[in-house]
Formats: C-alpha cells, structure tokens, sequence
C-alpha cells in the first residue's frame, strides 16, 4: 500500500513537472538564459532546449473563444542576451494533410504556421510579430494597436528552419534582440507575449496559449506579462546594404507603328541602416532605383471620376512606415517617383514615439482634388519631399501627436500640420479626433500652365466661349491655406459593434503628400453590426449583419450623395466567406453648368442601385478561389446618364506542388443602356512563379487590358475624348535571389 502510494505521488509530482508551463497559461513567466549555442536546423536536440521554459498552447481564439484546441502545440523558449530563441512542435494526427509550401517572404498566410507576439514595451500600442510555415518560410510584421492594422513590409534579418515529421512539424526560431526596440536601461525586462498557432483544415483556427477576452477589441492588451533578458543590450548596428538591380524593357504603340523600342537599365545603389542608440534607427539610401522592380496588379479606370490608389511596395518607404501612422493617413510616398536619396529616422523613448523622413525626387506631381473628382498633376520640377511625427502616450487609455509634411519645388509647396488624439476610456469604446491645416502655394506662371492643363472650353447659352472643369476653377486653391478635420468614435464589444465619423474639409485644404482625393465636403457616417457565433457542431463559424448610413455635402450644405448600405456575411466551411449586400445611393453625375463650381440648383443627381456579392473557399488544401459579382443601376459619369451595369471578377490561387504557384486575376465590367452596349471592359492579370527557395523565385507575370466603347452611345460632344478601342499586353519576366530579409 505504502508502495502505491509513493508511485502515485511519483507520477503526480512528474506529471506536475511536465505540464508546469501549461497549468495557468495565462500566469506570468521567466525566460531563461543559457550559455549553451543553439543551431538552427528544426533538430531539437541541443542541450539548450532542456533548460528552456516550456509553453502549450490550448486555446481556439479564433473564430471559437477560449475552447480547447484539437491538437496539441508546445513552444519553449530561451536566451543567451543577444537572441531570443524559440522551438516549436506542432502535433498533427495528419501529417498529410499539413499545408506547406515554398514562397516568398510574407507569402505564408495561408498555411500552417507557429509564429510569435512580442510587445517589448508592455504599453499595448505595437507587436512585433513572427510567423513560421513548416519549411521555415518567414513571414514578419508589426502590429498597430492605432491603426488597427498589420504591415508586413517591416523585415528584418532572423534565422528558423522548419521540418515535417512523422508526428506534425517542428519550426526552430532564432531573433537577435538587436531587431527589437526596448528600454535597454531596465535590468529586467518585462514583454507581452503571445504563442500561435494557425491551424487551417475546415476552418481555419487561431490557437494560443493565453485566453482572448472578445469582448476586448484590443488583443495586445491581453498578451502574457514575460520577463528575463536580464542585462540585455540592443547595440549600436551598422549595416550596409550594395544593391544592384537590371533590366530590359521592350514596348511599341500600334497606333503609330510596328516597331520596337528598348530600353536597358542598369543601377547600382547602397542602403545603410544605423542604431544611433538602442531606441533610435536611422535608415538611408542613396542611388536607389526605385522604379517598380515588380508590375503592380492591373486596375480598370473606365468609369471612375477620382484618381487610382497604388499601394506602397517600396522597402525604404514602408520599412517602420508605424512610426509615421495617423488614423487619416497624410503620407502616401508613391507620390515620391524618383529620388536620389532618401532618409529616415525613427525611435521610442518610454511614452515618446517618433518618425521622420525626407526624400528627394526628380519631378514632382500631386493630385487636383475636387469633390466630383480628381486629376494628377505632373510638375517636371525636382523637390524635397519630408515627413515628421511625434507621439505621446498619456498612458494605455489617452496619447496625442502631431505630424507635418512638406512637398517643396522651386515654384511650388505644400505644408501641412496635424493634430491628433485617441482616448480609450473603456476596452471597447475608443474616440479618435485629428486637427489639420494646409498652406499651399505656386508661383503664378506654374498657376498658368496648371490652368491651361486642365481648363475646358465651353460654350454658353449666348454662344460664347467660357473655360470651366472642376480641376481648372479649382486652381484658387494652389495659393491658399485650408483646414480639415476628423472626429471618430467605434464601440467594439463580442456581438456587436458601432461606429459614428464625421470629416469636415474645408474648399482649399490640401495634403499633397498624402492621398487626398477630396475637398470642398462634409461627410457623417453612422454604422454598425450584430455577430452570431458558431460553435464546433455548427455548419457556420461566423454570421454577420452589418450596414451603415452616410450623407455627403459641400460646405454650402448641398449635398452630394447620400448613401445605405447593408450586408450579410457568412463564414462557414472549407474556410468559406460570402458577403452579399445591397447598396441605394443619390449621387451626383456632375454640374450642368461647368463653369461654376456652385452645386446648388446646378447638378444632374442621379440614383444608383447595386447588389454586391463576395464568394470565397479553399476547396483543396493547395487551391483558393473566389469571385466578386455585381449588378445593378449605375450611373455613366462620361454621360451623366443612368445605365445597366454588370461587373465579374473571378480570381484563383493554385499550387501546383510545393515550389509551383499560379495565381489568375481576370475583371470584367460591362455598362448597357437601352440593351446598347456603353462599354466593356476586360482586364486578365496573370502570375505564374517557381519558387527556387526560401530566397529566389522566377515570375511570369502577364496584364492584358481590352476596352471596347460603343460611340454611337456617347453623346456627341464627347465622342472625340475616347477611343472605340483599346487593347494592351504587358509581360515581365523576373528573377530574384534575396541574401537574405534585407
């Protein structure tokens, strides 16, 4: 008997030792320190690894709250005071059904990944985060508790390695610690932290070691409190980065001949980045061919009164981009086309946060925005292009900053200065207000050309000729200084959500820097949401209904559209989402009269009818597909008339096998009035890429557009302004070899 027990005892203390990490996931832990080295090799067989703290990770956060996790996932975790080190061992009953394939850095969404949280500040405004496929891909970015966003383009150099094994997968990670901001001033620290695990079958699953209150928007908040790295010292990094980059273009216009032109590039570059102190970074670049070394997904602009976003795919420009974030966005550096040099400086300092960067460029253009539309600009000028932001957090629940940007050329400037503040005085209730002021000013022969550019002759009821466009009458405002401002609130809670804007900008506020479209508006928002959740017996994961209410004037009241909106979204199997909705609209089709911008008594309001449908699944574990619909009325802004519309955008992602991906972009957009065609409109973007390694790939890309007008449906005053047909085939052939994240 006395036996019995004393085995019983036995087993108890080991099977207390063996789940010690896991018993209170949510309880604050210490990591340890070794001075044993560790190889990166996804072979867990180094000594380090016994003396590591060791973490389960058994909760479904997402899209369950808090219920047990399927399969099982250990983490442990050491450092060395310059790396923090972390092996996981992901179980699988089906190790065949593991996704895993070959990509480019920040390509692994889609598969099963183990990845880390890291807020090195424990103040729940950013996470630095680590994700892991089971062949080592990386993918690593920063979460803004601000923005609400997550960016990707922050890359820096770390090691993992990745292995599938007859049980799951193993992933072995190593981040130097010189990567990471932190008060290296504090003996211990003490990091919010959170280990993941995505796990997509059916559904896709979100499993963590901590519990996830849903009911809190915010989820850096809720991370474990971790300490150690007793000592730790980021250093003062140098690092120099030679690029060099090649091409060869080919192109021929066949409405003007058959013959080829080419052209040949070749530019050789250095990028420097610099640990001024262990919270201060300071990044540069010189010579830098910053033409798009990869095409950018085609868009169709066939219908549309504003000018298109393009997102940023630069390195310099992106890279620790959250140091510079407002809630509105003032700083769009695509506008920036071709600098000599750029450099940027960004850093913490306890509750501080700051960023700022200046950048030349060759020539200089700017968007003519309007409240009907908008037009670029292109000044053939060099400028001086610069943003800073500062930022003070109160504590979690208040912070403010301001921000300022300069776009500077010999005959033209624009400067702008913001405001702005978040305070959170509950967990789900969050106001965000932000202050700006523009002061813009040309010289008056630039204000000449700019007004020949755009001016449109006119012929009055006298038959007189008057000049007139919403871009030409609105050239007061390139000598001028304008306000704007945004007031935001948004409640968050597990089931249901709501949100109230308003923004205000003033007739001659402008923010060149940024990608402002409007002026001369005031627009209310009112909007929200109910959420159902499903549990693991239920064929959905997630239903949601939301909508919402908006009306948009000029300062003088008149109003320029007036909008409802309501959709249906589903989430359900094979990682299935569908949103439908239904959307009425009274808007303005343009002025009757374009040689005065007054809206009252002088627009054609037309009134629009859409119903939108998003379908998407993963119907294998290498196949995604989905497709946009759209039908209704819409109105033809060529014409200022109401018109049929009908818009397809089918896409796919295949892999092939692990190295092999395939991805098919194909819009098609078609306006009928009268059972007579407007237009139609077809765009197929198409890539197609073998991945070598983690590191090279080689990538066909092909962008095929084909616009057909019927003229006889145009009015004839306007007929002249459009080809009947336009077609264009664009292809590219790219390899890359990266050395390594950087």
């Amino acid at each position: 008997m006395k036996r019995l027990l004393a085995v019983s005892i036995a087993s108890l203390f080991l099977s207390s030792n063996v789940y010690a990490g896991c018993l209170n996931q949510d309880a604050a832990f210490h990591i340890p320190k070794t001075n044993t080295p560790i190889k990166v090799d996804a072979d867990l067989s180094d000594e380090a690894w016994i003396e590591a703290h060791r973490i389960e990770m058994t909760n479904v956060t997402w899209p369950d709250e808090n219920v047990a996790a399927p399969v099982r996932t250990e983490a442990f975790i050491v450092e060395d005071g310059e790396t923090l080190y972390i092996a996981f061992k992901a179980y699988d009953p089906e190790p065949e059904k593991i996704r895993a394939f070959l990509t480019d850095r920040d390509k692994n969404w889609n598969d099963d990944r183990v990845g880390i949280k890291i807020d090195t500040y424990n103040d729940s405004a950013l996470a630095y985060q680590f994700f892991i496929n089971p062949l080592g891909t990386q993918t690593d970015a920063i979460e803004n508790e601000l923005t609400k966003q997550e960016s990707a383009s922050w890359d820096v150099i770390w090691d993992s390695a990745g292995k599938i094994t007859d049980f799951g997968y193993v992933v072995e990670v190593a981040i130097p610690l010189r990567n990471l901001n932190f008060n290296d001033n504090l003996d211990i620290q003490s990091w919010g932290m959170e280990f993941l695990r995505f796990y997509p079958r059916d559904k896709e699953l979100r499993i963590s070691n901590t519990n996830i209150n849903h009911d809190n928007a915010c989820w850096i908040c809720q991370m474990v409190t971790v300490t150690g790295f007793e000592g730790a010292k980021q250093g003062n990094n140098f690092t120099a980065v030679p690029t060099f980059v090649s091409g060869v273009s080919e192109s021929r216009d066949l409405d003007d001949t058959r013959d080829w032109s080419d052209e040949s590039n070749s530019d050789v570059g250095l990028d420097v980045k610099w640990g001024i102190t262990p919270d201060i970074t300071l990044n540069a670049t010189f010579n830098p061919d910053f033409s798009q070394v990869e095409a950018d997904s085609g868009q169709l602009n066939v219908n549309s009164t504003f000018a298109l976003f393009t997102p940023e795919k630069r390195s310099f420009f992106s890279s620790n981009q959250d140091y510079i974030a407002t809630p509105i966005n003032l700083i769009y550096t695509r506008n920036i086309n071709d600098p000599d040099y750029g450099t940027k400086i960004t850093g913490k300092l306890g509750d501080h946060s700051f960023g700022a960067f200046v950048a030349n460029d060759s020539s200089t253009s700017f968007l003519m925005p309007g409240n009907l539309g908008s037009s670029l600009y292109e000044l053939e000028e060099e400028s001086t292009n610069g943003a800073l932001r500062y930022r003070y957090a109160i504590n979690k629940e208040m912070a403010i900053g301001t921000t300022m940007t300069i776009r500077d050329a010999d005959s033209y400037h624009n400067y702008l200065y913001s405001v702005d503040g978040k305070y959170k005085p509950t967990e789900n209730d969050t106001f965000d207000v932000q202050f700006m002021s523009s002061d813009t000013e040309v010289s008056e022969p630039l204000l000449a050309t700019i007004q020949d550019e755009f001016k449109d002759e006119i012929e009055n009821e006298n038959g007189d000729i008057e000049f007139g466009g919403e871009q030409y009458l609105r050239t007061d405002s390139l000598n001028n200084t304008g306000s704007s401002y945004r007031l935001s609130y948004r409640h968050e809670n597990r089931d249901w959500f709501f949100r109230a804007n308003h923004n205000n900008i003033s007739e001659n506020f402008r923010a060149d820097l940024a990608f402002y479209n409007n002026t001369d508006q005031v627009k209310n928002v009112l909007g929200g949401g109910r959420i159902w959740r499903g549990n693991s017996d239920d064929w959905y994961t997630r239903i949601e209904v939301e909508g919402d209410w908006d009306r948009t004037t000029d300062q003088d009241g008149q109003q320029l559209e007036q909008e409802s909106e309501l959709y249906l979204n589903i989430s359900g199997p094979k990682q299935s989402f569908i949103r439908h909705g239904i959307v009425y609209r009274d808007r303005v089709a343009g002025r009757i009269n374009e040689t005065t911008l007054n809206l009252k008594n002088n627009v054609i309001e037309l009134e629009e009818q859409e119903f939108r449908s998003w379908m998407e699944f993963k119907p294998t574990s290498n196949l995604w597909l989905g497709n946009f619909f759209k039908v209704g009325e819409n109105i033809d802004f060529a014409n200022q008339k109401m018109a049929d519309s009908f818009a397809l955008e089918p896409r796919f992602n295949w892999n092939v096998n692990q190295h092999l991906q395939a991805r098919l972009t194909y819009r098609y957009n078609e306006l009928t009035r009268g059972g007579e065609e407007v237009y139609t409109a077809k765009l197929t973007d198409f890539r197609l890429t073998y991945q070598f390694s983690i590191r090279s790939f080689l990538r066909l890309s092909m962008v095929h557009y084909d616009i057909n007008r019927n003229l006889a449906n145009y009015n004839e005053d306007i007929r002249d302004d459009y080809d009947k047909t336009f077609k264009s085939l664009a292809t590219q052939l790219l390899y890359s070899y990266k050395l390594n994240p950087q």
